[in-house]
């Protein structure tokens, strides 16, 4: 649902007098919906009288752990783009990639993600599987994105995994985050790290 703004707010954000915003609404230049005496202004009439064209945007975003993981990633692109084509032919497309643990909240490329979220910039992401965009905390990125009148699709249900996996899985993870913070993520005693922990937590045959 569009966010709606008050009189005030919607010429605060537009940078002009309120009269002038009121004027300009009588004389149709902006739609508003009447409730009452009162206006209230819709955030895409803000938006598109900003000049803000690209509030449409769809974000197509894909991450893996490790630089190694490159042609995974690709994959994840290739079904996103496949997607993208399939369902929104006509809305522009914004493809956004990570390297990184995900974990690691500052990687650049979430950071992107949100300052487009943050400006109103685009109207959906879409992700292969919840943990591309983090690994914990799904809900709350979504409850944020949602508060800007983003959606976050997701494409692919979780595997089946079981406790023991999840919680092997999530070891892994953060060990892989915090080697690349000790060692750099290209580093071979990183990598020599991961290895080792990946060979310790294998189920035995």
């Amino acid at each position: 649902m569009d966010e709606m703004y008050r009189l005030s707010q919607a010429a605060r954000l537009l940078g002009i007098h309120p009269h002038t915003l009121r004027r300009w609404s009588d004389e149709g230049r902006i739609r508003c919906v009447r409730l009452g005496k009162e206006r209230r202004f819709p955030a895409s009439e803000i938006r598109r009288l900003r000049g803000e064209q690209n509030e449409n945007s769809l974000i197509l975003y894909g991450r893996v752990s490790g630089h190694g993981q490159k042609d995974d990633l690709e994959r994840q692109m290739e079904t996103l783009r496949a997607w993208a084509q399939e369902n929104c032919p006509d809305r522009k497309v914004v493809e956004i990639k990570d390297i990184g643990s995900g974990l690691n909240a500052r990687r650049k490329g979430l950071q992107r993600l949100f300052t487009l979220v943050q400006q109103r910039q685009v109207r959906t992401v879409v992700i292969t599987f919840k943990d591309r965009l983090t690994r914990f905390g799904f809900e709350y990125i979504q409850a944020m994105c949602a508060s800007y009148g983003v959606d976050v699709i997701v494409l692919f249900d979780e595997k089946e995994a079981t406790p023991e996996q999840e919680l092997v899985d999530d070891l892994i993870a953060i060990v892989t985050s915090f080697a690349g913070r000790l060692y750099g993520m290209r580093s071979a005693k990183a990598r020599e790290l991961v290895e080792c922990v990946e060979k310790a937590t294998k189920p035995s045959t």
